[in-house]
């Protein structure tokens, strides 16, 4: 397979390690103590039940911080392993040249996300909240996602069925003004869902005290039957082939317009 997104790696190597600030966790709440009193983070590869062999399976990791479970799957066999983050750090740089696998610094909801190539297996934790647009970003994982996703995101158990996210304001009530949404259970199954994924099932969950919680959920692509969800139109007043915008009082025949 070809290297995946080669000039945008080779650009981002000189990047590692410049972030004397980086605290490099992949969950602070389940951290250990490092070296200088920082938060290191942990192998959570068993944890949210990633495949125990990778061997010949290609590896990507959305949100990796230090690279630890890059790291990991490059022990378990995988011929290529790339992580993606915003952050540097340098331990992530120290874990790249050990196990030798590929780091790119970039926005994941930017241009340079669509030079990736597509990975077998995709790993996304902690990122889900922090981005504004949530379809968005699982559109583009559903993208470069061949095989199985593994999503693990912060959750609220709230008393009602249906799917929902709860917005957070950025203001004295949340200590991270990064962070944008929260979903329910439901939320994250039913997104996964409307996004190009089957098969959405639970590998790991932790309730936390209230509502709060954290979930991760495995997921299996499937192609996307139809293109109604992200189209931008009612059926029945904007057709597809063009000509003048009509009504069903008009139209003895709606189909014929689709």
């Amino acid at each position: 397979m070809a290297n995946p997104g080669k000039k945008i790696i080779d650009r981002a190597k000189d990047a590692l390690g410049t972030d004397e600030d980086a605290q490099g966790s992949a969950s602070l709440a389940d951290g250990a103590e490092g070296g200088g009193g920082k938060r290191e983070a942990h192998n959570k590869w068993e944890r949210y039940q990633l495949p125990e062999d990778m061997t010949g399976k290609t590896f990507l990791d959305v949100g990796c911080w230090e690279g630890v479970n890059c790291a990991e799957a490059v022990r378990r066999g995988a011929t290529q392993v790339v992580g993606v983050d915003l952050c540097t750090s340098e331990t992530l740089r120290n874990n790249v040249e050990e196990h030798g696998f590929e780091f790119v610094q970039m926005d994941i909801l930017s241009e340079k996300w669509l030079e990736l190539d597509t990975f077998d297996i995709v790993l996304c934790g902690g990122v889900l909240y922090h981005v504004e647009n949530v379809i968005s970003l699982l559109f583009r994982l559903r993208r470069v996602c061949s095989e199985t996703l593994f999503l693990e995101t912060a959750v609220r158990h709230i008393d009602i069925d249906a799917p929902a996210l709860l917005f957070h304001p950025s203001d004295e009530r949340t200590r991270n003004p990064s962070n944008w949404w929260v979903p329910n259970p439901a939320a994250v199954h039913d997104m996964l869902r409307a996004c190009g994924f089957k098969d959405v099932e639970p590998t790991w969950e932790k309730r936390k005290g209230g509502t709060g919680g954290r979930l991760c959920v495995k997921a299996t692509t499937t192609r996307q039957e139809s293109y109604d969800r992200i189209l931008p139109r009612k059926a029945e007043s904007m057709p597809l082939l063009g000509g003048e915008r009509w009504s069903k009082k008009d139209a003895k025949n709606p189909a014929q317009h689709l």
